[in-house]
């Protein structure tokens, strides 16, 4: 069988961006505010930004700055805010008052700093893989939880006007945790197996 590229991971996880945050949009439709567009849906268009860019290997180091100013400190930033109000939304980092929130968004800054600078170092490889590791558990969860679902919609106990919450939020969840999983992996696995198989310009 065929290896999955890092172009292919990065074009994955572009639509599951894209995806994620077309959900976030429709989700809180009643409550648009600008800092639910701030802090939710800009973001998920500048990690999609980044990983087409990953995808056609063009301008890669410069959407990885863009992505830690835009996605990362950004969505950090209106999300405290919003913590601090009691008006949380859900986010893929997690809870900006946990220690786990703040693990992930510290980890995926210091790996886009190294992917900005060397993609291809067994060094970006390990913090890929450590941020990889870190993320397995919340795609397991998130997928046991449409599996559950499915067959609460297959035994009939859930009306159908549930589906959007108990079936398609966790199933958007699922490929966003996958596709940010595969593409640390195939970044991990590149970095030990195939030094040169990207250039950044």
């Amino acid at each position: 069988m065929r290896s999955i590229t890092i172009r292919q991971a990065a074009l994955f996880a572009a639509i599951a961006m894209v995806l994620t945050g077309a959900f976030h949009l429709i989700d809180n439709v009643g409550i648009f505010e600008t800092s639910i567009l701030l802090g939710g849906a800009i973001p998920y268009l500048v990690w999609a930004g980044f990983y087409f860019s990953v995808y056609r290997e063009q301008n890669v180091r410069t959407a990885a700055w863009i992505t830690i100013v835009f996605a990362i400190l950004l969505e950090t930033a209106i999300a405290y805010l919003l913590a601090q109000q009691s008006a949380a939304f859900w986010t893929p980092f997690g809870s900006v008052i946990g220690w786990s929130g703040w693990l992930r968004r510290i980890g995926w800054t210091i790996f886009l700093i190294a992917f900005a600078l060397v993609p291809n170092h067994r060094r970006t490889g390990t913090v890929a893989l450590v941020l990889a590791i870190v993320s397995a558990p919340s795609l397991f969860n998130t997928a046991f939880g449409v599996f559950n679902s499915c067959v609460e919609i297959l035994l009939g106990e859930l009306p159908r006007q549930a589906i959007w919450r108990a079936l398609i939020t966790p199933a958007i969840r699922t490929m966003y945790w996958s596709s940010q999983v595969l593409f640390l992996w195939v970044v991990w696995r590149n970095s030990a197996s195939q030094p040169a198989a990207i250039t950044v310009r």
